[in-house]
């Protein structure tokens, strides 16, 4: 009773929060801030106050996101209601899905391919939890998604339409889905199939499906939502051949995105690995800032390929999952009984399997985004040594304390917890000391 209770105030909190958020009226007065970076008394950059204001919402709103929803996963499973949504599934859709057509034949040909371990009926079963759960929780939290719609423009960060963002909203969850759908399907699959050596075979699984989707993401997925173009200037062509050339780097190509269509921000990014390595230049980076500035953002992203950060965190995700697998089963082996399942295959732990990813990743977030802080410190120090323009540098970061309303300075315990990227002014007094060692 007390699970019951507790999880419909997480249920009201996840809805109503939104509300909240809006009515402390802090998004309304937004657009009357300034959005340029404060010069302190001792010559330092401080932050804006556009980007205070936005800090005082969205800081908030992560920790909120951070804690309820393992907490609400977690409920799911000891309420009973994950249990009774797989009864149901099993009661009100399964008979009607065995009657139709070709059903049976499927079923007696995958009983037949799996050994009698793993029929038609708990394939469906498993596919429709994973699907109408993920339906679920999607729309649990469309009052937050909408929100961040609403205060994207409140705070001039989006150029986006709402039946645009609609498009990319539902798209983006689409993609979600039939990933999961194949993943946790094949997961559960090998869990009944495999009762003993599932953590090999799920390992092998991933680590195929994890180096397909690095290299081919920016080729299927990206376009969905963005335009690509090759770079087209030739002045600047030029300058990222001469760059490549003078550090030894070879990038398959350096594509412009069209990210002004979507939003007022400034980005760049680094994907694939070896020769299907790329690079992706918002398009608002090259019409706010100056070729300088482009420059070492060029430089940084070269950076990376030349750490071989992108290799290394593939690598270290396979193996970090891995080592979850065997923990997983471990764990499993060891609970399914109390929690009332009918075995560690049972697709009722679903929310709790989620949960439990959800907990080691809020535990292990500090560890892997320092991990992320110390790459990009390497590629600062990449971009400053091949650029030579370490006051193009300052200047651009303090461009992205305007453009991206980023704080300029975060307290330690928030840099430890959500920072993937050094604070502005770190990387800043970096690109002062370079410019002071000239």
């Amino acid at each position: 009773m007390l699970a019951k209770k507790t999880l419909y105030l997480i249920i009201a909190l996840i809805l109503l929060s939104p509300l909240a958020y809006y009515s402390a009226g802090i998004g309304q007065q937004a657009r009357a801030l300034s959005q340029e970076p404060l010069i302190a008394d001792d010559g330092s950059l401080q932050s804006s106050p556009k980007a205070v204001a936005l800090h005082k919402l969205t800081l908030p709103m992560r920790i909120e996101r951070m804690l309820l929803y393992p907490a609400l996963l977690m409920l799911l499973q000891f309420s009973g209601a994950a249990l009774w949504f797989r009864g149901w599934l099993e009661r009100r859709w399964l008979p009607n899905l065995e009657r139709a057509p070709g059903f049976s034949a499927l079923d007696r040909w995958l009983l037949r391919f799996t050994r009698k371990r793993f029929s038609l009926g708990e394939a469906t079963v498993i596919l429709l939890y994973i699907a109408l759960f993920a339906l679920g929780i999607r729309l649990l939290y469309l009052p937050f998604s909408l929100y961040s719609f609403v205060l994207r423009h409140q705070f001039d960060l989006s150029t986006q339409g709402f039946f645009a963002w609609q498009r990319d909203f539902w798209l983006g969850w689409g993609i979600a889905l039939l990933t999961a759908l194949l993943g946790y399907g094949v997961f559960y699959a090998l869990l009944k199939i495999s009762p003993r050596r599932w953590p090999v075979w799920t390992g092998l699984v991933f680590t195929v499906f994890t180096i397909g989707y690095v290299l081919l993401e920016p080729l299927l997925i990206t376009p969905l939502f963005y335009e690509i173009t090759p770079v087209a200037d030739p002045a600047l062509r030029q300058r990222i051949k001469t760059m490549t050339d003078q550090a030894g780097v070879n990038i398959d190509e350096i594509y412009v995105i069209d990210a002004s269509s979507k939003t007022n921000a400034v980005n760049a990014c680094f994907t694939g690995f070896g020769g299907a390595s790329k690079i992706f230049l918002w398009d608002t980076l090259l019409n706010k800032h100056s070729p300088d500035e482009v420059d070492v953002v060029i430089a940084h992203e070269m950076g990376h390929w030349v750490h071989k950060h992108v290799l290394i965190g593939l690598l270290g995700s396979i193996a970090f999952t891995w080592i979850g697998l065997f923990a997983l089963r471990w764990w499993l082996n060891r609970v399914w009984q109390k929690l009332g399942w009918r075995g560690p295959f049972d697709v009722a732990g679903y929310p709790c399997l989620l949960g439990m990813m959800s907990i080691v990743g809020i535990l292990t977030m500090p560890l892997f985004n320092g991990i992320s802080r110390y790459a990009e410190n390497q590629a600062d120090d990449f971009a400053l040594a091949i650029s030579q323009k370490p006051e193009a540098a300052a200047v651009m970061f303090e461009g992205f304390a305007r453009e991206n309303l980023s704080l300029v300075h975060i307290p330690a315990w928030e840099k430890i917890i959500f920072s993937t990227h050094p604070p502005l002014n770190e990387r800043i007094a970096k690109a002062e000391k370079a410019m002071n060692n000239e």
